[in-house]
């Protein structure tokens, strides 16, 4: 079932039918990488009846990302933590499938389009994030492109082989998502070289500034 729909996706409610591949990407060392909550390993059933518990829960959007034209299923885009009194919610994606040309930037797509639902159809005024750096620098730096802005850093907020990593903190807020005008904007204009090249250098600058030596 399609729930929100934009030029190139489909952003539909969780089926049992991706359900095999998404468990396969859960158990990934690709996405350990990225998600800490996937240290552990999950079982199919384990997965169906956590998503199922976090849809019933009213706390958290889950839709799967869809190619518009052969229905691929290329990730997973939620928003959680939903909390109506402080108008917040923490937004997250999960895509590890090859991309082509066309579907390339369905990721930043998922991610305007679930942060239009949240300031337009649930009224809230934040959303926000955080991924480990230096490893995600890049999509770091997209996710500035498309409006989001650097909040700050958690240091030693990870380990791997015993060794500390820390995490930046990004948000958007309804003003910025509107006074930057995201959702009326081209999406690779937003991510062109010349954009990337600039919020590359703003968020090594910020992060040169925060981190401790």
């Amino acid at each position: 079932m399609i729930f929100i729909e934009t030029e190139n996706l489909k952003l539909c409610v969780p089926s049992k039918n991706n359900l095999p591949l998404w468990s396969k990407w859960i158990n990934s060392t690709f996405v350990r990488k990225t998600l800490a909550s996937t240290k552990i390993p999950k079982t199919i059933d384990m997965q169906w009846n956590w998503i199922e518990s976090e849809l019933n829960s009213e706390k958290r959007i889950l839709l799967e990302i869809c190619d518009k034209n052969d229905n691929t299923f290329l990730g997973v885009v939620s928003l959680s933590s939903i909390n109506y009194k402080r108008r917040s919610a923490q937004i997250a994606t999960i895509s590890p499938q090859i991309k082509n040309k066309k579907n390339r930037y369905c990721v930043y797509e998922a991610r305007i389009a679930i942060s239009k639902y949240a300031f337009q159809e649930l009224s809230l005024n934040k959303v926000y994030g955080a991924m480990e750096y230096p490893k995600n620098d890049s999509f770091m730096v997209n996710n500035m492109c498309i409006g989001f802005e650097i909040e700050g850093i958690n240091h030693d907020s990870s380990w791997y082989n015993n060794i500390p990593a820390i995490s930046v903190n990004y948000f958007i807020t309804k003003s910025i998502f509107e006074k930057k005008k995201i959702i009326d904007s081209n999406l690779e204009n937003l991510l062109s070289k010349t954009n990337r090249n600039l919020n590359e250098k703003k968020l090594f600058d910020i992060i040169s500034y925060l981190k401790v030596n």
